[in-house]
Protein backbone atom coordinates (compact mmCIF):
# COMPACT_ATOMS: atom_id res chain seq x y z
CA UNK A 1 0.00 0.00 0.00
CA UNK A 2 1.38 3.41 -0.90
CA UNK A 3 1.47 6.39 1.43
CA UNK A 4 -1.90 8.14 1.56
CA UNK A 5 -2.19 11.73 0.51
CA UNK A 6 -0.67 14.17 3.01
CA UNK A 7 1.16 11.34 4.84
CA UNK A 8 -1.65 10.18 7.12
CA UNK A 9 0.04 6.76 7.35
CA UNK A 10 3.73 7.28 6.70
CA UNK A 11 4.47 3.83 8.10
CA UNK A 12 2.84 2.01 5.18
CA UNK A 13 2.51 -1.65 6.13
CA UNK A 14 5.01 -1.40 8.97
CA UNK A 15 2.38 -0.77 11.66
CA UNK A 16 3.28 -4.12 13.21
CA UNK A 17 6.59 -2.55 14.28
CA UNK A 18 4.67 -0.35 16.69
CA UNK A 19 2.53 -3.04 18.27
CA UNK A 20 -1.19 -3.14 18.66
CA UNK A 21 -1.45 -1.79 22.19
CA UNK A 22 -0.67 -5.14 23.83
CA UNK A 23 2.22 -5.95 26.11
CA UNK A 24 4.01 -9.27 25.76
CA UNK A 25 3.42 -11.39 28.86
CA UNK A 26 5.89 -14.14 29.66
CA UNK A 27 4.71 -16.54 32.36
CA UNK A 28 7.50 -18.38 34.11
CA UNK A 29 7.14 -21.53 36.18
CA UNK A 30 10.87 -22.35 36.26
CA UNK A 31 14.22 -20.68 35.59
CA UNK A 32 14.05 -18.40 32.56
CA UNK A 33 16.51 -16.34 30.49
CA UNK A 34 15.35 -13.20 28.72
CA UNK A 35 16.73 -11.81 25.46
CA UNK A 36 16.83 -8.20 24.29
CA UNK A 37 13.87 -8.82 21.95
CA UNK A 38 11.69 -9.41 25.04
CA UNK A 39 12.18 -5.76 26.07
CA UNK A 40 8.94 -4.19 27.28
CA UNK A 41 7.47 -7.51 28.40
CA UNK A 42 5.80 -8.29 31.70
CA UNK A 43 7.41 -11.33 33.30
CA UNK A 44 4.73 -13.01 35.42
CA UNK A 45 6.59 -15.20 37.93
CA UNK A 46 4.06 -17.91 38.59
CA UNK A 47 6.53 -19.81 40.77
CA UNK A 48 7.71 -19.33 44.36
CA UNK A 49 11.41 -19.79 43.62
CA UNK A 50 13.17 -19.56 40.26
CA UNK A 51 15.98 -17.59 38.70
CA UNK A 52 15.31 -15.02 35.98
CA UNK A 53 18.38 -13.99 33.98
CA UNK A 54 18.40 -10.64 32.19
CA UNK A 55 20.09 -10.02 28.83
CA UNK A 56 23.18 -7.81 28.75
CA UNK A 57 22.22 -4.26 29.62
CA UNK A 58 21.68 -1.97 26.65
CA UNK A 59 20.33 1.54 27.19
CA UNK A 60 16.56 1.53 26.73
CA UNK A 61 15.84 -2.13 27.40
CA UNK A 62 13.20 -2.54 30.08
CA UNK A 63 11.13 -5.23 31.74
CA UNK A 64 8.35 -5.47 34.28
CA UNK A 65 8.59 -8.37 36.72
CA UNK A 66 5.47 -9.33 38.67
CA UNK A 67 5.53 -11.66 41.65
CA UNK A 68 2.65 -14.08 41.06
CA UNK A 69 3.23 -16.34 44.07
CA UNK A 70 4.88 -15.24 47.33
CA UNK A 71 8.61 -15.57 46.73
CA UNK A 72 10.68 -18.03 48.73
CA UNK A 73 14.45 -18.56 48.97
CA UNK A 74 15.85 -19.07 45.49
CA UNK A 75 13.70 -16.43 43.82
CA UNK A 76 16.16 -14.07 42.16
CA UNK A 77 16.73 -11.83 39.16
CA UNK A 78 20.30 -12.03 37.89
CA UNK A 79 22.10 -9.40 35.80
CA UNK A 80 24.27 -10.62 32.94
CA UNK A 81 27.99 -10.91 33.62
CA UNK A 82 29.50 -7.44 34.03
CA UNK A 83 26.11 -5.79 34.70
CA UNK A 84 24.56 -4.55 37.94
CA UNK A 85 21.45 -3.13 39.61
CA UNK A 86 20.95 0.21 41.31
CA UNK A 87 17.98 2.18 42.62
CA UNK A 88 15.88 2.82 45.66
CA UNK A 89 14.01 -0.23 46.92
CA UNK A 90 11.22 0.42 49.42
CA UNK A 91 10.20 -2.51 51.62
CA UNK A 92 6.87 -2.29 53.42
CA UNK A 93 5.49 -4.68 56.03
CA UNK A 94 2.00 -5.99 55.31
CA UNK A 95 1.44 -6.75 59.00
CA UNK A 96 2.75 -3.58 60.68
CA UNK A 97 3.16 0.06 59.67
CA UNK A 98 6.89 -0.31 59.05
CA UNK A 99 8.96 0.73 56.02
CA UNK A 100 12.67 0.41 55.25
CA UNK A 101 14.64 1.53 52.18
CA UNK A 102 17.71 0.28 50.34
CA UNK A 103 19.40 3.01 48.29
CA UNK A 104 22.15 2.03 45.85
CA UNK A 105 23.31 4.84 43.57
CA UNK A 106 24.55 4.37 40.01
CA UNK A 107 28.17 5.33 40.72
CA UNK A 108 28.43 2.86 43.60
CA UNK A 109 26.89 0.01 41.60
CA UNK A 110 29.05 0.42 38.50
CA UNK A 111 32.12 0.88 40.71
CA UNK A 112 31.85 -2.74 41.89
CA UNK A 113 29.32 -4.51 39.66
CA UNK A 114 29.85 -7.92 41.26
CA UNK A 115 28.59 -6.50 44.57
CA UNK A 116 25.26 -5.47 43.00
CA UNK A 117 24.49 -8.11 40.35
CA UNK A 118 21.67 -9.99 42.14
CA UNK A 119 18.12 -8.98 43.01
CA UNK A 120 16.76 -11.39 45.63
CA UNK A 121 13.16 -11.87 46.73
CA UNK A 122 11.75 -13.66 49.80
CA UNK A 123 8.28 -12.66 51.01
CA UNK A 124 8.73 -13.41 54.72
CA UNK A 125 12.17 -11.83 55.17
CA UNK A 126 13.00 -8.67 57.13
CA UNK A 127 15.63 -7.68 54.55
CA UNK A 128 14.01 -8.81 51.30
CA UNK A 129 10.42 -8.84 50.03
CA UNK A 130 8.30 -10.20 47.22
CA UNK A 131 4.69 -10.98 47.95
CA UNK A 132 2.12 -11.74 45.31
CA UNK A 133 1.30 -8.64 43.27
CA UNK A 134 4.60 -6.80 43.76
CA UNK A 135 5.87 -5.30 40.47
CA UNK A 136 9.47 -4.40 39.68
CA UNK A 137 10.36 -2.16 36.74
CA UNK A 138 13.88 -2.75 35.43
CA UNK A 139 15.36 -0.22 32.99
CA UNK A 140 18.83 -0.45 31.45
CA UNK A 141 20.21 3.09 31.60
CA UNK A 142 23.51 2.25 29.90
CA UNK A 143 25.53 -0.83 28.89
CA UNK A 144 26.22 -1.79 32.52
CA UNK A 145 23.42 -0.82 34.89
CA UNK A 146 19.76 -1.68 35.42
CA UNK A 147 17.66 0.82 37.37
CA UNK A 148 15.31 -1.12 39.66
CA UNK A 149 12.19 0.80 40.56
CA UNK A 150 9.79 -0.81 43.00
CA UNK A 151 8.05 -0.98 46.31
CA UNK A 152 8.16 -4.50 47.68
CA UNK A 153 6.09 -5.95 50.48
CA UNK A 154 7.02 -8.43 53.19
CA UNK A 155 4.91 -10.32 55.70
CA UNK A 156 7.68 -9.72 58.26
CA UNK A 157 6.58 -7.23 60.92
CA UNK A 158 9.82 -5.24 61.08
CA UNK A 159 11.67 -4.74 57.79
CA UNK A 160 15.34 -3.87 58.43
CA UNK A 161 18.70 -3.94 56.69
CA UNK A 162 17.15 -4.18 53.23
CA UNK A 163 19.53 -6.09 50.93
CA UNK A 164 17.40 -6.89 47.88
CA UNK A 165 20.22 -5.72 45.58
CA UNK A 166 23.32 -7.72 46.53
CA UNK A 167 26.28 -9.82 45.35
CA UNK A 168 25.25 -12.99 43.54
Amino acid sequence: MANPLYGQNKNDDDMSLYGRGKMEIITTTAAHTLVADNSGALIFANVAAAELTLPSAEAGLHFYYMVGIDATAGSTIVAASGDCFFGQIRLISTTEEQTEVQDVDHATAIGTVTSYDNFDLVSNSASLGGTSGDVIHLIAVDSTAWLASCTLTTVHANPAGVAVINAG
